[in-house]
């Protein structure tokens, strides 16, 4: 009876190890308890480390897209500096050539009204496709630059020099010639305003490319 009671006070997950008639062996229950502490310990500590690595994993993935984005980024805004400093560079050289033919234009007007008392045709080189061309380009090339005030400036510029004999065909040649001076004056300064400008833009440009170099170059 005694036995009997015993055994129902014994755990059944241990009734395995105990049969009536003899001692219970609580070493070999404590043992068989802490062999299953151990396992669960075990199990609970692989979950959580799992859970940490894929929580390191999630944190590695979102710094790389950052520093995808932060690259990709830094490479667009150098390419529109490149491009905005090739642009301007070409533009220096497409508005010496059409200033220089604007003044050549001129010069052959003033000529023709001095001979002939009237304004006539342009002679090849300064009339036709090359000239059509070079303005063509200082307008391709305008409409590239960035900067707001720049590029009205650029437009007027190219305004002024293909415009010098609007509005003169009925004016008296001593008149004309008055006129076409002033506007080749007027062409100068804008020329000279305008080259200033884009020099200015252009420094900012390339100093900015010096900050760079400096800030790459190990102390």
């Amino acid at each position: 009876m005694a036995r009997r009671a015993a055994a129902r006070r014994i755990p059944p997950d241990v009734r395995w190890l105990w049969h009536p008639g003899q001692m219970i062996d609580w070493t070999a229950i404590t043992a068989v308890i802490g062999s299953i502490a151990t396992v669960s310990g075990a199990f609970g500590g692989y979950v959580l480390a799992g859970q940490n690595e894929e929580a390191r994993d999630i944190r590695a993935d979102q710094r790389e897209v950052r520093a995808r984005r932060a690259a990709l980024a830094e490479r667009l805004e150098e390419e529109r500096h490149t491009f905005q400093r090739d642009t301007l560079l070409e533009l220096q050289d497409v508005l010496l050539e059409l200033s220089r033919w604007s003044g050549l234009v001129i010069t052959q007007d003033v000529k023709t009204l001095k001979e002939q008392g009237k304004l006539s045709q342009l002679p090849d080189g300064l009339g036709g496709e090359e000239p059509r061309l070079l303005v063509a380009s200082a307008q391709r090339l305008r409409t590239r630059v960035l900067d707001d005030d720049l590029r009205h400036a650029i437009g007027d510029f190219i305004t002024l020099c293909t415009r010098f004999s609007s509005g003169l065909a009925k004016v008296e040649a001593g008149e004309i010639i008055r006129e076409l001076h002033r506007r080749d004056r007027a062409a100068v300064t804008a020329y000279d305003d305008l080259a200033e400008k884009i020099g200015e833009h252009l420094r900012r440009e390339l100093d900015r490319r010096i900050l760079v170099n400096e800030l790459d170059t190990p102390s």
